[in-house]
């Protein structure tokens, strides 16, 4: 069966390394995250795109990551520094200035990856992507250990709440994943999820506030809620069918939170999804993340055709940000 949702969306129709470097034009922000405390946040796009932030994403100016392939995932741990970001290829970046320059390292495969995580440190960490793939360094990135997942879907996103041991991984026709020891083993909850219909691809997992409580968003318009550690998931009621949704933040505080997809969908809560309230961000390309600011009221908004929107007002209204340099 042929991937659908996330993955055609994001999927290239032909490899950067057939193009020329001075026509790879980024056309798709994939990816946005944000420095805790603070009105810092990075963006991860195509064509090796990375951006940063520094007022709450109203204005942001551009890095160069040195490479020319599409960029999924940017993420910053410890709130430091120290940042990578994953892509095409096997690409894995990495920066130790807080973004002002970026060096390339070995993750030792070709596949794409879609998600990186460092839970606690900029030591310990993992990367994932296509054909099932894990992978774990220790050491910072200057090596990689690939870790058994016994599956071969693509993964399209990781969390892990707490510390290094337990984490979660969500992928194409129903792939979720659990890991309670660092990912040397993996097992699937699939089993655990109510209402799921074949072909579903999840999209994005989140645990706001520890490993008990989680969300997931899927490439049938849904949200799926675990209040027991993904021993069981079942569908949350939001109102009405949506398109795919791609990606969704949640406050650890009061479980407000927001979910974003295809067609410039946004949906907010403030109740840890008890009811979802559809929002109109004036813009219909297709969003694919989107990422609170530590005050609960900025947000930010990335997606399709190089959008980028922030809100002052908790979502009531958004606008365009600008892109220098």
């Amino acid at each position: 069966m042929a991937d659908s949702g996330h993955d055609c969306l994001l999927d290239r129709l032909l490899s950067p390394d057939n193009i020329p470097r001075e026509v790879r034009m980024p056309n798709r922000i994939n990816a946005l995250f944000v420095l805790e405390d603070t009105l810092i946040a990075y963006a991860a796009g195509d064509a090796g795109l990375l951006l940063k932030s520094e007022d709450g994403g109203a204005l942001w100016r551009r890095l160069n990551s040195g490479v020319v392939q599409n960029l999924y995932m940017v993420y910053f741990p410890g709130q430091g520094a120290v940042g990578y970001a994953c892509g095409d290829q096997g690409v894995v970046v990495k920066t130790e200035d807080a973004g002002s320059s970026w060096y390339r390292l070995s993750c030792g495969l070709a596949v794409d990856l879609r998600a990186v995580r460092f839970p606690i440190s900029p030591q310990v960490g993992f990367v994932a992507g296509d054909r099932g793939t894990i992978l774990r360094t220790a050491d910072g990135g200057a090596t990689w250990e690939k870790l058994t997942t016994a599956t071969e879907h693509k993964i399209m996103d990781m969390n892990f709440p707490s510390d290094e041991l337990v984490g979660y991984a969500v992928g194409v026709s129903g792939t979720l994943l659990k890991t309670t020891t660092g990912g040397t083993n993996w097992f699937s909850l699939a089993g655990n999820v109510q209402g799921l219909t074949s072909g579903v691809n999840f999209t994005a997992v989140h645990f706001p506030a520890g490993d008990t409580v989680g969300f997931m968003t899927s490439s049938d318009g849904r949200v799926f809620f675990t209040p027991a550690a993904g021993e069981l998931w079942r569908p949350q009621n939001t109102g009405r069918p949506l398109p795919p949704l791609y990606s969704l933040d949640m406050r650890h505080d009061t479980m407000a939170g927001f979910c974003v997809g295809g067609a410039g969908t946004v949906i907010h809560t403030e109740n840890g999804g008890e009811q979802w309230e559809l929002l109109d961000a004036g813009v219909y390309s297709d969003f694919f993340s989107v990422r609170f600011f530590a005050d609960g009221v900025r947000r930010i908004i990335a997606g399709d055709s190089m959008t980028l929107l922030f809100t002052l007002d908790g979502g009531n209204s958004w606008a365009p940000a600008e892109i220098v340099g």
